[in-house]
């Protein structure tokens, strides 16, 4: 089912003449230059000595954020005085996804390639890597002798200890990671070692930011909506992963296109593919098993005939195998018996889970792509377009991780398990986007130019490690970017359990509250949409819960 695509409602003062006219082309450099305006204000406050001791969060502008926010203001006036003397507007319905798919693999394996080639692994990377030796050289998963010959110096100075489950039945020490992206990787790397696997990584990546445009321009028959789903994928966090080895890029991409195969025209063909991506999901990682239960569930009821018994047939055999392959293994026909049974860790609290993934300092979504309000703001649009499937899977996605303990995923880039909600998520932005261009969908090219450049700066400087954060140590980004006034203290980080932290977190999800509930009043009221215009708002806004952190929140400092 298609949204209707809503263009933009003309500006008042178009097409007048005379006077009025002239009255507009003075005020369009005025109100283009507003940004800046705004941002050198505040700049301006932050170096006098009175004014940052009545509100302290200003301090945080007397370092490198500084430059960030004038440039950022000073590129959103430069596009705003452009689009207004250039009438020009670029064809987005000739756009193909082949050449999507190249753009998009261009960018990311060159800033992967770049980054990789600098750092070594990190995290859960060689041990996916040490699995993958271990396959291709003696086909099997005893890593006990590539450990030995310390197989791990190809690509890490190491010492590296394998992650180890519970034991086999025959008391052999297996592998704690899901054999999948080893079996997968295995060939590549034997054919062109970590580089050549980073490659596939990212071209996996580009092909989820393909079918993130696919899927929305058959949801909403809006281009330019589906234009900003395919942009989702070349920010945080798909563009952090675009070039680690890890499962969540594979995970999503194996959603992706079996979401689209199940809805799309009904064929024998299309059903089995869409099977074996559906039973391949927990090989990548059994936090995927419910998401492939929900994809199951889509088939059965969305599939007829000879397609839908193709498809129940294709994952009741894939299914089989997997149970065997771990009662061969286990001698317990059950993908738990890697952890000896329910994980100690599936006691986490989902409350607290599900603020961490969206606002932590160092594990959550939006502090490093906040292009992803238009998603949270969309996800009502995707429901009155009765997109249920979508939602379906994107809270099987979310269930497993909410009441693991370790929700932030250990050392690695920020927001790992969201990476495959983001399929989910760029469905929901381009709904929003498509409902209407107020409010916050104004924000979305400067939101997804935020998003670029994060990913771009973060990655320019290896040897500075911030991409990679760890449990409550000081985030990297937030440090790098402070003044007299350490940034990270207005953020949460929620992974630390104090008292601190919870009224951090209650003052940035009231933040949040505000701005969707200014979204939908924008909708209906001119007065409100023009709050969206330029960056009064937002910096309103974050000077606000600034002063709310320093007044009420951080009472220990």
């Amino acid at each position: 089912m298609a949204l209707p695509s809503v263009k933009p409602a003309p500006s008042p003062d178009e097409g007048d003449e005379g006077p009025r006219a002239a009255a507009v082309t003075v005020r369009g450099p005025v109100r283009a230059a507003a940004p800046l305006a705004w941002a050198a204000a505040l700049v301006v406050l932050s170096r006098i000595a009175p004014v940052v001791r009545a509100a302290p969060v200003l301090g945080v502008l007397r370092g490198p954020l500084a430059l960030v926010l004038l440039s950022a203001a000073l590129v959103l006036t430069g596009a705003t005085i452009a689009a207004a003397a250039v009438r020009w507007r670029p064809r987005l319905g000739s756009l193909r996804g082949p050449t999507l798919l190249l753009v998009a693999w261009a960018f990311l394996g060159a800033v992967g390639l770049a980054y990789t080639m600098r750092l070594r692994v990190s995290g859960d990377e060689p041990h996916y890597l040490l699995m993958a030796q271990s396959l291709w050289r003696e086909g099997d998963l005893d890593l006990r002798d590539n450990a030995a010959r310390e197989d791990w110096r190809e690509y890490t100075p190491g010492p590296l200890v394998p992650h180890y489950g519970a034991p086999r039945a025959d008391g052999r020490p297996y592998p704690a990671h899901s054999p999948g992206l080893p079996l997968v990787l295995a060939p590549l790397y034997a054919l062109g070692g970590r580089a050549l696997c980073v490659i596939a990584m990212s071209l996996a990546a580009a092909a989820l930011a393909r079918e993130a445009w696919t899927a929305a321009r058959g949801l909403t028959g809006d281009d330019e909506a589906a234009l900003v789903a395919f942009s989702l994928a070349l920010v945080p966090p798909v563009a952090f992963y675009a070039f680690h080895i890890y499962t969540e890029v594979p995970s999503a991409l194996a959603l992706a296109v079996a979401l689209r195969l199940l809805l799309g025209p009904p064929g024998v063909a299309a059903a089995v593919a869409a099977a074996l991506l559906v039973s391949a999901l927990p090989w990548l990682h059994l936090k995927m098993a419910p998401a492939a239960a929900a994809l199951g569930l889509i088939g059965l009821v969305r599939l007829r005939g000879r397609p839908r018994a193709a498809f129940a047939a294709t994952v009741a055999l894939m299914a089989a195998g997997f149970l065997l392959h771990y009662r061969a293994v286990f001698g317990v026909p059950s993908p738990l018996a890697i952890y000896g049974g329910v994980p100690r860790d599936e006691s986490g609290s989902p409350v607290r889970a599900l603020a961490g993934l969206v606002l932590d300092r160092s594990f959550g979504l939006l502090p490093c792509a906040p292009v992803f309000l238009l998603a949270l703001a969309g996800l009502g649009a995707l429901a009155r377009a009765r997109a249920w499937a979508a939602l379906l899977v994107g809270a099987a996605v979310l269930a497993p991780v909410l009441g693991w303990r370790m929700w932030w995923g250990g050392q690695c880039p920020p927001a790992r398990f969201l990476v495959p909600l983001v399929p989910i998520l760029s469905l929901a932005a381009a709904a929003r986007v498509a409902r209407s261009r107020t409010g916050l969908a104004r924000w979305r090219w400067a939101l997804i130019a935020l998003g670029v450049a994060a990913t771009v700066g973060m990655t320019w400087r290896p040897e500075a490690l911030l991409l990679l954060n760890r449990a409550d140590r000081p985030t990297r980004l937030w440090a790098a970017l402070s003044g007299e006034r350490p940034v990270g203290i207005y953020l949460p980080s929620i992974v630390s359990a104090t008292p601190d932290e919870a009224r951090v977190t209650l003052v940035w999800l009231v933040a949040l509250a505000a701005v969707l509930t200014l979204d939908v009043l924008a909708h209906r009221r001119e007065r409100v949409d023009r709050l969206f215009r330029g960056l009064g708002l937002p910096l309103v806004l974050l000077l606000a819960v600034g002063l709310a952190v320093d007044g009420w929140a951080r009472r220990s400092l």
